[in-house]
């Protein structure tokens, strides 16, 4: 049961994602479907559309370091040996992780003061602080996603040195 929450929380993303961008196709299709066959315009599809695709990029940026698919220039990483790439890719996370707790510092403040000044929606009249807080919440997702990352890279590196000592001994003992 364990091994199923652990292995549903490490692909948490992926899912939440799909399943964002999967309502915002249908929302869309639903838009173009009112405007163009029922000569009707939903007015709420498109700003709510604009929230699932929103949140659908931000779940795929959390996924997308659990999986070790963010975009990133690999020139000076080709150029370095297995222990330097490492070390490079964990500083990246590092600059990485600044980045995103200054966006995070301040998100926090604007969801307090859209929840303070109950802030809404245009259209649909929805709480806009409940949408800036999920953003929130998958900023602080992305922080942990790249501190595992580290710690696994961390992990890799230790396991480099153990793998180079060990086959230093074996040449010297020859």
């Amino acid at each position: 049961m364990f091994k199923k929450v652990l292995k549903f929380l490490n692909t948490f993303e992926v899912h939440a994602g799909a399943i964002s961008l999967g309502i915002m196709i249908i929302l869309l299709l639903l838009q173009v479907f009112s405007r163009y066959v029922v000569r009707r315009s939903i007015s709420w599809t498109e700003e709510v559309a604009l929230i699932f695709f929103v949140l659908s990029v931000y779940f795929g940026a959390a996924a997308a370091i659990r999986r070790n698919q963010h975009l990133r220039l690999e020139l000076l990483l080709s150029k370095v040996g297995p222990k330097a790439k490492e070390v490079l890719l964990i500083v990246g996370n590092a600059c990485f992780i600044f980045f995103n707790s200054v966006i995070l510092t301040g998100l926090y403040a604007i969801t307090k003061r859209l929840r303070t000044n109950d802030t809404r929606s245009a259209i649909t009249d929805f709480p806009r602080w409940i949408i800036y807080a999920v953003i929130l919440f998958l900023f602080a997702l992305t922080i942990i996603r790249l501190l595992q990352d580290s710690y696994e890279k961390i992990k890799t590196i230790k396991r480099i040195s153990v793998e180079q000592r060990t086959s230093q001994g074996i040449k010297e003992q020859t």
